[in-house]
């Protein structure tokens, strides 16, 4: 299989806030937003009501990392949707306990431990326009079958036998802004989504530099759902080859930064959340621009879902 050892996009964690020193360690993880999406402007749009953005924080920590870099603060943005009016969706990777890195002195990959997990969502659609502190997390639920070392024992990491469960929920502190909303479950029992179906991929991706760092607006994009995987709870979405993956020339799709993003599916008049974007190829697959993105797909997590809102404490 064309992917069996290449390191997803979504898992690289290039998004992580560093001093230039250290970003120089993760060169090779440059990052984008939605790719060939557009700018999501209309507050009254179902990507704005539903989509939320999310910072989530860290510090390093662990025997591998070097002293230097012990008790540095971390940040990488991720994207969810709205579930309930205080708790966000979103997948279950972007809360690791551990991360991979770069010494930047010796070049040895070292493995560190990541403390004071937290997270704030915003909510705006320019990310100028929100106020600068967001809305501080309560409780982080992550699926109690993910683990951060799936990818080491999972075989084919790209279409995996077992099921990975990255699916997460964000409870906050305060109740989402009045202009916001709560999105429906597309449910197990609906009638299944069909290839060729459109779906609508939502986040808030971003590029990162060394030496600049560019928060691009909410952005969404409309792509096909293609087939299920072979461990019946996640999909690939996307009109670029599964198989045979590499650069289009019109991408379309999701990248890091949009990791735990909504995945809506438009039926008449009403839209539901179908799935959260997971992960995509690397760059020698065609990266960002492979038009590859694998989704959690929550028809297979509703109940997982409602019994996680009732101990949270339904809004």
């Amino acid at each position: 299989m064309l992917f069996r050892d290449f390191r997803m996009w979504s898992f690289a964690f290039a998004a992580f806030s560093f001093s230039a020193f250290t970003a120089r360690a993760l060169a090779d993880s440059t990052t984008h937003e939605i790719v060939g999406g557009r700018i999501v402007q209309d507050l009254a749009s179902f990507e704005y009501k539903h989509t939320v953005r999310l910072l989530v924080k860290a510090v390093l920590d662990g025997q591998q990392v070097p002293e230097p870099l012990k008790g540095l603060k971390m940040t990488w943005r991720c994207s969810g949707a709205l579930v309930s009016s205080k708790v966000v969706v979103t997948a279950a990777h972007c809360f690791p306990k551990t991360v991979g890195l770069t010494d930047p002195v010796t070049g040895a990959l070292i493995r560190g431990e990541l403390t004071e997990l937290g997270a704030e969502a915003f909510f705006k659609t320019d990310t100028k326009a929100d106020r600068p502190w967001g809305v501080r997390t309560e409780k982080i639920v992550v699926h109690e079958g993910f683990r951060d070392d799936w990818t080491s024992r999972g075989g084919d990491i790209w279409n995996p036998e077992a099921p990975v469960h990255d699916v997460a929920l964000v409870r906050l502190a305060e109740e989402a802004p009045s202009e916001k909303a709560p999105v429906l479950l597309f449910e197990q029992t609906a009638p299944a989504l069909a290839e060729g179906e459109t779906v609508v991929l939502a986040g808030y991706g971003r590029d990162i530099s060394d030496d600049q760092v560019a928060i691009p607006r909410l952005r969404a994009v409309d792509v096909p759902y293609r087939l299920p995987l072979r461990n019946g709870s996640e999909w690939y979405v996307g009109h670029g080859d599964f198989n045979n993956a590499g650069k289009v020339q019109r991408p379309a799709g999701g990248c890091m930064g949009d990791s735990g993003g909504p995945v809506y599916v438009r039926r008449g008049s009403v839209v539901r959340l179908a799935g959260v974007i997971v992960r995509g190829p690397d760059q020698e697959n065609g990266g960002c621009e492979a038009a590859v993105t694998i989704v959690t797909a929550l028809p297979k997590y509703t109940r997982w879902i409602s019994e996680k809102l009732f101990e949270l404490g339904r809004h």
